[in-house]
């Protein structure tokens, strides 16, 4: 049965995480698709395994994610306190400047904007993002937690995989191996282990 048709079979008992907006089954199908393909002899419990592997994966991608977002967000507040363009309604404009200031696609307002908040208060850029590490190091090392708790998981699936692989790599070697001295033997009668050749 093919990689595919088996991970079908699977899928109702296979887990996957639940998609944010910005995020594709696609993706992950295929991130999916490209791990078990590696697989020499997919086993049920091999796909299982490789399942689970590609989860620890997205999560650790959407973890990446979560740090650079905790980061922004803590610029976004430092700077809405340092400039003299503070909202009540929250913050929010000052984000989406911020999000296309650092991208590079800011406009002229948004430019501005941020320059005249990290003016207002005494920062560079480069300042801006030390103290907002500062502010959010708590939070970034629990998600850094998290993504080191991803990568531990996933060096315990690599093992097991890599046994249920190995024993099928084993069991179709050692197969060869006696095909190859079945294929050796005289046709007039089978050598027993303990006979000696003349």
């Amino acid at each position: 049965m093919p990689v595919e048709d088996k991970s079908k079979s699977l899928l109702p008992f296979l887990s996957s995480p639940k998609l944010l907006p910005d995020e594709s089954e696609a993706d992950f199908q295929s991130g999916l698709q490209s791990l078990l393909s590696e697989l020499d002899n997919p086993s049920p419990l091999a796909v299982a395994l490789v399942s689970q592997l590609n989860e620890c994966l997205w999560w650790i991608r959407r973890h990446t994610v979560d740090k650079e977002l905790l980061l922004h967000e803590a610029m976004a507040r430092l700077l809405s306190k340092a400039g003299s363009n503070w909202m009540a309604s929250g913050n929010s404009k000052l984000s989406v400047a911020l999000e296309h200031y650092l991208a590079g696609s800011a406009d002229k307002d948004e430019a501005a904007l941020i320059e005249q908040a990290l003016t207002d208060g005494n920062l560079t850029l480069s300042d801006l993002r030390v103290r907002a590490f500062k502010d959010a190091a708590k939070y970034i090392k629990m998600v850094d937690d998290l993504i080191h708790r991803q990568h531990q998981t996933i060096r315990h699936l690599q093992r097991s995989i890599d046994s249920i692989d190995y024993k099928s790599r084993l069991i179709k070697r050692m197969d060869l191996e006696l095909a190859a001295l079945e294929s050796k033997q005289p046709a007039k009668g089978a050598l027993t282990l303990d006979a000696k050749p003349s």
